[in-house]
């Protein structure tokens, strides 16, 4: 459970202790995934050091992490330069769309901020995020020797796509309609600049 808490926002896994420990075996559930990568980041990663490469991956990785906790998310994965984030499990969230859409937003604000501190040389620095909500296949999947919780299905498959279309779409933020329709989802009235 400890090596969990990494990547679980801290009051999931203070939940999960009181219900004994986490359901490994497998189940569906009704999930939001969130894609961001960074774009560019092959470039990027060219005019600097291998030193200077991981120091800004992991700052930058730290401030969107402390995001996705803070609106209720668990890490899944570094995939590369790629944050996979899962709301609606390991825990049950009824409003997982919501809090993924919110995280988005504020992961764009987050994003701001650490350009800034970045100055002109990185200008370039931007990110795509894509969200979807759908049933997925959810579990510590893995060999015996190391095994992840995860999520899998067509509806990690397609948020990944969404988070594709960013950059093509001109948009840093795409959402599919699916959680912007659930019913449960209150109204959110937003305007998302396009990307630079």
């Amino acid at each position: 459970m400890a090596l969990f808490s990494r990547f679980v926002n801290p009051q999931v896994v203070k939940q999960l202790l009181e219900r004994g420990g986490i359901e490994g075996a497998g189940q569906t559930r009704e999930v939001t995934l969130l894609f961001s990568d960074i774009r560019g980041f092959t470039t990027l990663s060219e005019s600097r050091s291998p030193e200077e490469v991981v120091a800004l991956l992991n700052r930058y990785f730290s401030l969107q992490v402390d995001v996705v906790f803070r609106h209720g998310g668990s890490l899944d994965k570094f995939i590369g330069d790629c944050i996979m984030a899962l709301w609606g499990a390991p825990l049950d969230d009824r409003d997982h769309a919501r809090r993924a859409v919110a995280c988005a937003l504020d992961m764009a604000d987050t994003l701001g901020e650490f350009k800034r501190a970045l100055g002109d040389a990185d200008a370039s620095f931007d990110v795509g995020i894509g969200i979807h909500s759908g049933p997925a296949v959810v579990g510590l999947i893995g060999s015996e020797k190391r095994r992840e919780y995860t999520a899998i299905g067509d509806a990690v498959n397609l948020a990944s796509r969404i988070e594709g279309l960013t950059k093509d779409a001109q948009r840093r933020i795409l959402v599919s309609r699916i959680p912007c329709s659930d019913a449960r989802m209150p109204s959110i009235s937003y305007h998302v600049e396009p990307s630079r």
